[in-house]
């Protein structure tokens, strides 16, 4: 007998943020892509991080914000990095620490860096 899994909640949430954003970003009205306030309108979680200088990162509305004392911790995360005027700054990828095997981060290929707060090793791509 053969059983057929479901997808999980928080993958199908993930992957309806992908098709928000893709769906954003094809948009001709938005040649330099979404803004945090748009984002933060389809659900996005928008936020300034504790970081200097001042920025805004968005995360999916699959997976949320990473936060100190996460009991279910996901693998990593993607998130979208704004100056405050909502200009992009690029991409925000974190591993979870215990997960981080020393990869560079590319496409510099400097090492990613522990963030010790939440605890995931970041990697900024412009």
């Amino acid at each position: 007998m053969q059983t057929t899994r479901k997808p999980s909640r928080a993958a199908l949430t993930t992957a309806l943020g992908a098709v928000t954003l893709a769906v954003m970003l094809a948009a001709p009205a938005q040649a330099k892509g979404p803004t945090p306030e748009q984002l933060a309108a389809a659900g996005w979680t928008c936020f300034q991080p504790p970081i200097a200088p001042p920025t805004i990162v968005c995360a999916n509305p699959g997976l949320g914000r990473p936060f100190p004392g996460n009991p279910d911790p996901p693998p990593a995360y993607t998130l979208l990095r704004f100056d405050l005027a909502g200009n992009s700054l690029g991409k925000v990828h974190l591993i979870r620490a215990d997960l981080y095997a020393g990869q560079p981060c590319a496409p510099t290929d400097a090492p990613y860096l522990l963030n010790p707060r939440i605890p995931y090793y970041e990697c900024f791509h412009t």
